[in-house]
């Protein structure tokens, strides 16, 4: 182990760091507003870039390694801030050096930056601070993220396959509608044929063609409204708990998103609980940072009741729909043997399974779908195409 370690740190050690003075400055102390535009506009698309799953995983555990060999917190920090890929991740690092030179602790420095730094990765940083193991909730916290990032990544994959099939059925359709079907128009209406003596099929997609060509900027604005006013009443209060049922009463894909947020639960409250944080300070966490409302809620309501007495398992019982009985049950093993932490990783473990068997079975449910949908398109392009053609035909015969 030491040696794996030890050649980790040679292979970073060896990785050139990157010299860029973007990269050097320390939020709090840097002041652009004297700066040129150019300037103070590459600062604000950096601010507000993203970072990634996969780069927070790989910073916690290069540091994990770093300290565990020794070095020391702010050596270390200065040399991922240096060879990191991201811009603004360099940034908070080098702020976050900054922080700790002056007597900040690394939980508090990261916790200034919490749209990066969520509720999750800085509690479990405070706890193994408080315990003398950081090196080892560290380590952890980029297990928990690497397989964070592992699920997004099999979830964004699943979702491009229809998305695109659906992107590329709606383009073909407004290039036939746009161009096909007026020149085919021009063409029929010279040979003889009048309207009223197109197929019906024919004279509908010369209608939508029509409205297309006249009238495209209603449709743009009107998908525009619906977008907005779907958005903002999702958001609003009223809308956000039925909005967050809908998703998960939704047919197919309201399953797998049951057993997404019931894996973000038990995985989060897992590594909260191993890294030695009280249950009630773990709970609220978990509420804080899943991103469903109902699971929040439930969550919300668990720790009322834990507070009153009740067991997890207890709390959890009366809501099979978004929680199966199943994880229930080995909430009740966990609590009777006090090992809730490592039951909860468990349970964590069996649904990312679960999740990846459920994707592999949409994805061989949606090919055949997709199939179906291509082929009726273009069998109803080629008919509304080819029937007035073969008309056409006939008479000049």
């Amino acid at each position: 182990m030491a040696a794996e370690q030890d050649k980790k740190i040679e292979t970073l050690l060896k990785t050139p760091a990157k010299r860029d003075p973007r990269r050097e400055i320390v939020y709090g102390i840097y002041d652009n507003s004297g700066a040129g535009l150019s300037t103070r506009l590459d600062d604000f698309l950096i601010d507000h870039s993203r970072v990634s799953l996969q780069e927070k995983a790989y910073f916690f555990h290069l540091l994990a390694v770093m300290i565990d060999a020794g070095i020391p917190l702010i050596t270390a920090m200065n040399i991922l801030a240096a060879r990191t890929e991201s811009v603004r991740f360099a940034r908070i690092l080098h702020t976050v050096s900054v922080s700790l030179k002056q007597g900040g602790t690394l939980s508090a420095s990261l916790s200034r930056f919490g749209d990066v730094f969520g509720e999750m990765e800085v509690g479990v940083i405070r706890a193994g601070e408080a315990a003398g193991n950081l090196d080892k909730m560290l380590l952890k916290l980029s297990q928990q993220l690497d397989k964070s990032n592992a699920l997004q990544i099999k979830l964004v994959t699943a979702s491009i396959y229809p998305l695109a099939v659906l992107f590329v059925l709606i383009v073909a359709a407004w290039g036939m509608l746009a161009f096909v079907i007026p020149s085919l128009v021009g063409m029929l209406l010279e040979g003889g044929l009048t309207e009223e003596e197109l197929p019906v099929l024919t004279r509908i997609l010369i209608g939508m063609s029509d409205f297309l060509a006249n009238y495209w900027w209603a449709v743009l604005v009107g998908a525009l409204i619906i977008y907005f006013t779907v958005k903002i009443w999702a958001e609003s209060e009223a809308g956000k708990y039925r909005w967050d049922i809908l998703k998960l009463e939704f047919p197919v894909v309201g399953d797998l998103l049951r057993k997404v947020y019931v894996l973000r639960f038990v995985s989060t409250l897992g590594i909260l609980i191993e890294s030695g944080l009280p249950v009630i300070r773990s709970l609220e966490i978990v509420a804080q940072s899943i991103s469903s409302q109902m699971y929040a809620l439930k969550t919300w309501e668990v720790i009322s009741r834990v507070k009153n007495g009740q067991k997890i398992s207890e709390a959890l019982s009366d809501s099979s729909f978004l929680f199966p009985e199943t994880v229930t049950q080995m909430m009740a093993v966990g609590e009777q043997t006090a090992s809730v932490g490592k039951i909860a990783q468990k349970i964590g473990d069996h649904y990312d399974q679960e999740i990846d068997n459920s994707l592999k079975r949409l994805t061989s449910l949606f090919e055949p779908i997709m199939i179906v949908l291509v082929g009726a398109t273009v069998a109803l392009l080629a008919l509304a195409i080819l029937s007035p053609v073969f008309k056409l035909t006939s008479l000049v015969q």
